[in-house]
């Protein structure tokens, strides 16, 4: 798995929730040859926290900054709408990207046809037997908060 790997997962919209760098952190300290990886890594995710919040949220989720190769940052898009916004904006991200540890002049987009975003998981609906306990439990309840949410959950179920 190459080491830009986890940063291609995709996130939720701003503010970027740490998990892939605390993984990440944890990989390669445990490992002498790989902890000198760690800087850049810990680079890559700044740059892409910046960068969520400098485009939009479904723009932030279709794209990851992979690289930085002298001054370009090296943006892999999930498809051309967001790698068209990001090119749209180039001077921009560019601009609010750069930063004393991390100095970027511009950018560079590319689209990787085999990464894209999964799909929402399917919601299930709850079974007719959980809905008739629902509505047992509902009838012998006193009246209060819980049996208000219950209600509520039965009348969006019906």
């Amino acid at each position: 798995m190459p080491l830009f790997q986890p940063f291609l997962s995709p996130l939720k919209p701003y503010p970027m929730r740490p998990f892939p760098l605390v993984r990440v952190r944890g990989l390669l300290q445990a490992e002498r040859q790989f902890a000198v990886a760690l800087p850049e890594a810990e680079r890559l995710f700044g740059l892409n926290r910046r960068f969520a919040g400098v485009v939009p949220a479904a723009v932030a989720r279709a794209c990851r900054i992979a690289a930085l190769q002298g001054d370009i940052a090296v943006i892999f898009c999930a498809n051309g709408a967001a790698a068209s916004r990001v090119r749209a904006q180039a001077k921009g991200v560019a601009s609010a990207l750069s930063c004393s540890d991390a100095p970027v002049g511009s950018i560079k987009v590319k689209i990787l046809a085999d990464w894209s975003v999964p799909a929402p998981a399917e919601k299930h609906d709850i079974p007719a037997a959980g809905i008739n306990a629902f509505k047992a439990l509902e009838t012998s309840l006193p009246d209060g908060d819980l049996k208000m949410a219950l209600e509520r959950l039965l009348n969006r179920r019906r």
